[in-house]
Order: structure tokens, then C-alpha cells, then sequence
């Protein structure tokens, strides 16, 4: 009812300990999906925000690009605020908010993930082929479209595991503010 919605942790396809057999990934996008209904009549600039905090290592790419997708297509305003880490996936999912917000020390890393290839190697190399495809026509438009990185920049950096404290990520157009009051997130 308050609109806080909570990603700590991996993000991978089931977390039994605590949504059964539902990842927390579909059930956020359940709930980003209830708050549109709610709002349906509602003009989105006045539909109050969904908050969405997030600490987490990352984790699968199915899972966080699902999410992305309900975000990107949200009417309802979605701010997203590192309350500790945005690595891998969960920096992806990050800056996918409409307003993003940093707690002073959470920190950010942006790679190019880890494959899962496995069988044999003409599966392995058919995995890689679609990652490599992914990664230059996804993932480097979403972090381009979501930044003020230019698209050589992306290219220069996108094999190495880019650690950003807040400040980096502020002035690489990662986030839109560092919170110095704590109501603000409240």
C-alpha cells in the first residue's frame, strides 16, 4: 500500500525461502503491474511513485531484463535508490528508473555479466553468439539510453568491470541524485 518495494539479494529465476515457487522478480512485476491498474485513471504525472530500493549483486539476465520491461512501460513513476550496491543485473534494473537516488556510500558496478554456456561446444558457441548480440544491441542501448555515456565510451569500457562510487555514477548519468536527507526516500 505504501508503494516500497524491496530487491535485495541475487536475482535468479526462484527464490523458494521466500515467494515459494515465485521469483522476486515476477512477483515485483506483479506489483508494478497492481499499482498501473490502481492509477489506470489517473494522469501519470500525478500518480504517486513506486519506490524501488535495491542492494544486490546482480544476478540472472532473463529475470532482470523481465523487469526491466515492466519498468520501462510503467505509467506509474518508478524511482529506484541504491541503498547499498547496483552490480551487474541490479545496476541494469537500476538505472531503469524514472528518478534514480543514491545513498552516499552504496557503490555501482557495470560489466558485461557472466556467461552460463554449457553442453556442447556448438551450443556453447550458439549461447555466446546470442550473449555477444544481446549485450551489443540490449544492453549497450539501455545503458546509453539510460545515461550520458556516449556510445565509443560504452564501447571503451564495456569488457572491464566498471566500480563507480556515487559521485562516478552521478556524473556519468547513472543516477540523478545522492541523498543527503534521509526523508528523502522515505
Amino acid at each position: 500500500e505504501d508503494r516500497r518495494l524491496y530487491l535485495y539479494g541475487g536475482i535468479g529465476s526462484v527464490d523458494y525461502d521466500i515467494f515459494g515457487e515465485e521469483s522476486i522478480t515476477a512477483w515485483l512485476i506483479e506489483q508494478i503491474m497492481m499499482f498501473n491498474r490502481v492509477d489506470k485513471n489517473t494522469p501519470p504525472h500525478e500518480r504517486e511513485p513506486i519506490r524501488l530500493y535495491i542492494n544486490s549483486p546482480g544476478g540472472d539476465l532473463v529475470e532482470g531484463t523481465a523487469l526491466i520491461s515492466a519498468m520501462e512501460l510503467s505509467k506509474t513513476p518508478i524511482y529506484t535508490i541504491n541503498v547499498g550496491q547496483w552490480c551487474s543485473m541490479a545496476f541494469l534494473i537500476g538505472i531503469a528508473g524514472s528518478k534514480r537516488l543514491s545513498l552516499p556510500n552504496a557503490t555501482f558496478l557495470m560489466h558485461d555479466g557472466t556467461s552460463g554456456a554449457f553442453g556442447s561446444s556448438n551450443k556453447v558457441q550458439d549461447q555466446v553468439k546470442f550473449e555477444e548480440r544481446f549485450e551489443k544491441e540490449v544492453v549497450k542501448a539501455h545503458v546509453l539510453k539510460h545515461s550520458t555515456m556516449k556510445g565509443v565510451d560504452y564501447d571503451a569500457l564495456a569488457r572491464v568491470e566498471l566500480y563507480m562510487l556515487p559521485e562516478d555514477a552521478l556524473e556519468r548519468g547513472f543516477i540523478d541524485e545522492i541523498v543527503t536527507d534521509i526523508d528523502d526516500i522515505l
